[in-house]
């Protein structure tokens, strides 16, 4: 592997996401880029709106907001902070301020990356508490490399548990995965069926197959798709996992993190998940 980006959003430090990047970049020897800005909610420049059908200008500007430069300033030393902390770690690292709106960017500039790091708290970026911030679900369906949601607490990852339905995606998923962070081959991969029926003994020796020249343990666990608080609680008795899922996945995600799982999955679990699209 040999770039990460690490999407940082706000005027907050984020300093969860930055370990976790700056541990996966240490491992990987990887170079390891910044993107900080801040949401606004108010456009460069006037805009033509309208109201009941009459057209107004919105003469309100980002440059207006005398709270909007103290956060610039602010997110400006918490990227020098970030600079500081690679140079010290050795990882070689830039970054940069992004003018809203920056999916545009984010997207074209993932076409020449190996992941995307965002940071959990983008889940809550909702003006629906039962979805995902729709900045996360445009960044997911048009990423054109895997993202990684960070951990709001993390240490380590010892083990790989692969979210597994029998579709090419989730095929590409563990490939995918395994090719990036060969690093991680003494893990346990624990590949998890999420399908209605049972893996197949031929299917399970195919996939066993290809992972033990990967990694040094595997294992395999049946459960049904449809029931989610097993998932959640298996998942609850994990230390130090990462979670694997392939595209077709990502409705499922999305249901996870609904109102009623999110303080569950982000702060109880705190484990990074591992998405990508075939």
């Amino acid at each position: 592997m040999e770039k990460i980006m690490l999407v940082i959003a706000g005027s907050s430090p984020a300093l969860q996401a930055t370990q976790f990047a700056t541990y996966l970049a240490g491992m990987t020897h990887s170079k390891l880029i910044g993107y900080f800005f801040e949401y606004e909610l108010y456009a460069d420049k006037p805009e033509i709106k309208t109201i009941l059908g009459f057209p107004f200008v919105e003469s309100i500007v980002a440059e207006d907001l005398p709270e909007l430069a103290e956060k610039k300033k602010t997110i400006n030393d918490h990227r020098r902070k970030f600079e500081n902390t690679c140079s010290e770690k050795g990882i070689f690292s830039s970054s940069s301020y992004l003018e809203w709106p920056v999916l545009p960017t984010l997207i074209t500039d993932s076409r020449f990356a190996d992941v995307i790091i965002v940071d959990a708290t983008f889940c809550h970026l909702s003006d629906k508490q039962d979805e995902l911030s729709s900045f996360l679900q445009h960044l997911l369906a048009n990423a054109q490399c895997p993202v990684i949601i960070t951990p709001t607490g993390f240490s380590s990852m010892e083990e790989v548990i692969f979210l597994y339905d029998s579709s090419p995606s989730a095929v590409f998923a563990i490939k995918q995965f395994c090719y990036l962070f060969p690093e991680l081959d003494e893990a346990r991969a624990t590949v998890v069926n999420t399908n209605k029926k049972t893996i197949s003994s031929e299917e399970k020796k195919q996939i066993n197959n290809w992972l033990c020249r990967h990694f040094g343990y595997t294992d395999f666990l049946d459960i049904n798709d449809e029931n989610e608080p097993v998932l959640l609680d298996y998942l609850l008795k994990k230390q130090n996992p990462i979670i694997i899922m392939g595209a077709d996945k990502r409705s499922f995600i999305s249901r996870l993190f609904r109102h009623s799982y999110t303080e569950l999955m982000l702060k109880t679990l705190a484990y990074p998940v591992f998405i990508t699209h075939h």
